[in-house]
């Protein structure tokens, strides 16, 4: 009699899309097509960004037209201002959504593997449910939807980066002998991965609340906070920071709009527009203070987690692509941050710096998952090695050897 199958591995992984079984194919036009909409979700991210940037969330005032017209027919003539950044950011929604639903047509015609057209209609749900959202937050005027609306949205992005992955030939047809099946485990990878997304997604929600209550720059000076390792502690001390902030005037060209970039008094003086920084409260100085020390966690869980795949984990170039590109997408993203605060953030940076944050949180997801079907490529390798009882490992040869010598 032959032992039942087992769902899990005997690394202790759920082996999803066991080695080339029936249940499992690989179709090339499933998965372009998630890339395809993965392609698309991405600028939908940036845009987001540029929304919030030069504060345009409320440019367009009903939902789900577009000032009475359908959002469709809208003409581009009108497209001025904050409008252009909100109504495209409206339409690249839209073009999502009907690649979500196209996507999960195409999943339920030609993949096999039920949860991945679970994957699919969860997709197209939280598409949709990001959509209501941001009406809602149109219609309500709710900040704190707002931010729930940005949140979601990086979340939504892992899941179609997931989807993309699973469709892939590497994830479905892996190689018959995985490098990585005599190597070190995976599942330390998957530890380290799955803290990594949790910690880069903890800042983007502390970074998500810093932005829609305008505390971008209530820390204006890098790397210290006010000439201090510590911000303000005491109401005298947030008096004389604030009465500093008003008194400072910074200029801009005045072909810079300033007024999505603080939010300020301008008034001009010499031929330049010139600004101040509005007063703050502790909130948003601890606040924003709370971004920074995030940054230094997150930096440590992304390098210690590209350490290991490089040191442990080298010959899987499954594994080390992304571990290189999650390096550069850190440095890019804390050079980002830094330039936004000394650039007095401009919305081009700060949203760059939005949409870079969510590749970094993408690229650890996608380790995750790539650690979870290895760790289960590792477990059918080692269930399908041959075993021997123990003790006659040394045993075997020689009583041949000695019998070879007596004939």
């Amino acid at each position: 009699m032959t032992a039942p199958s087992s769902d899990k591995s005997s690394s202790g992984f759920v082996d999803y899309a066991a080695i080339r079984t029936p249940s499992a194919r690989y179709n090339r036009g499933l998965h372009l097509m998630a890339l395809l909409t993965a392609a698309a979700t991405f600028p939908l991210v940036f845009m987001g960004g540029l929304v919030t940037s030069h504060e345009a969330g409320l440019a367009v005032p009903d939902w789900p037209n577009s000032f009475g017209y359908n959002m469709i027919t809208f003409p581009p003539s009108q497209w001025i201002g904050g409008i252009f950044y909100e109504h495209v950011h409206r339409l690249l929604g839209t073009l999502v959504g009907v690649l979500a639903i196209v996507l999960l047509v195409h999943a339920l015609i030609v993949e096999r593997r039920a949860w991945v057209k679970w994957l699919s209609g969860a997709f197209l749900i939280a598409v949709s449910v990001q959509g209501v959202l941001g009406g809602l937050r149109v219609i309500w005027v709710h900040l704190d939807l707002a931010i729930v609306h940005g949140c979601l949205g990086q979340a939504v992005f892992c899941l179609i980066a997931l989807i993309a992955t699973v469709t892939s030939r590497r994830w479905i047809e892996p190689p018959a002998a995985p490098s990585s099946a005599a190597g070190a485990p995976a599942g330390r990878v998957l530890r380290l991965a799955a803290i990594a997304v949790a910690l880069i997604y903890v800042q983007l929600i502390v970074g998500a609340v810093m932005r829609h209550y305008r505390a971008g720059l209530a820390i204006p000076d890098f790397p210290l906070s006010y000439g201090r390792l510590l911000p303000p502690t005491s109401a005298a001390e947030l008096e004389r920071i604030n009465q500093w902030r008003i008194q400072q005037p910074e200029q801009v060209d005045l072909n810079t709009d300033a007024r999505g970039v603080v939010g300020a008094v301008n008034r001009y003086r010499d031929g330049q527009r010139q600004f101040t920084l509005d007063p703050v409260s502790m909130w948003q100085v601890w606040l924003h203070f709370a971004h920074r020390v995030g940054a230094i966690v997150v930096s440590v869980g992304v390098i210690t987690l590209v350490v290991h795949i490089l040191r442990r984990h080298r010959d899987e170039p499954w594994l080390t692509r992304l571990a290189w590109l999650s390096a550069a997408l850190l440095i890019a993203q804390l050079a980002l941050g830094v330039l936004t605060v000394l650039w007095r953030k401009p919305p081009d940076i700060a949203s760059a710096h939005v949409a870079v944050g969510a590749l970094l949180l993408a690229a650890a997801f996608v380790i995750a998952a790539r650690a979870v079907r290895l760790g289960g490529q590792q477990g059918s390798s080692a269930a399908l090695a041959p075993r021997r009882p123990a003790g006659s490992a040394e045993a075997l040869p020689r009583p041949q050897a000695v019998a070879g010598r007596a004939c």
